[in-house]
């Protein structure tokens, strides 16, 4: 698959991370259509100092699709899977340890004007080939229990592997998918 001609797939840049936070916040305003009744999306600008962190700390793959005016329509990011520890009895988090072989698809956006025209298709392909560059064996990505998205994973070949969580951030149950690459 590949991106509409219009469109340019690159590493972003610090003067892009409003452009992110824009499109991550008219993405989570579309949840509107089928999440619960009174379901709020997260505050505008929560998604700066997150952004800016992942393209800045080197430990993110992060690539975003641009139109020629530079703004940022489509969006995937990845990094090294973990599973994370706690301790019986014990609240919180204790340690993370990496899944070996597993890399973590934590992002996909399309901006909704620019929706059904391929590009989260082609930027998760994009993804999974420097995946597969990078020696990951498979990987997997969290998204709303409820959302459309589920189809374009399903039909790209990801499968539910049955867990499912509560994310605290978006007020939302989110399910696990997996793929081999």
């Amino acid at each position: 698959m590949t991106l509409p001609a219009d469109l340019e797939a690159r590493t972003p840049v610090e003067a892009d991370v409003p452009g992110i936070a824009a499109l991550v916040g008219a993405c989570d305003e579309t949840y509107r259509a089928w999440a619960p009744p009174g379901w709020e999306p997260p505050p505008p600008g929560r998604e700066l100092d997150r952004w800016r962190g992942r393209i800045t700390d080197g430990s993110w793959w992060t690539r975003v699709a641009v139109e020629p005016d530079e703004r940022v329509v489509g969006l995937v990011c990845f990094t090294q899977a973990v599973v994370q520890r706690t301790l019986p009895g014990r609240a919180g988090v204790v340690g993370v340890e990496p899944i070996p072989g597993r890399a973590h698809v934590s992002a996909v956006f399309t901006h909704p004007d620019r929706w059904r025209e391929g590009i989260a298709a082609a930027m998760l392909a994009l993804a999974e080939a420097e995946m597969r560059a990078q020696g990951y064996r498979d990987v997997q990505l969290w998204t709303p229990r409820d959302a459309p998205a589920r189809h374009l994973y399903e039909a790209a070949g990801w499968r539910h592997d049955g867990r499912e969580q509560w994310l605290a951030d978006l007020g939302l149950p989110i399910v696990a998918y997996v793929k081999p690459l």
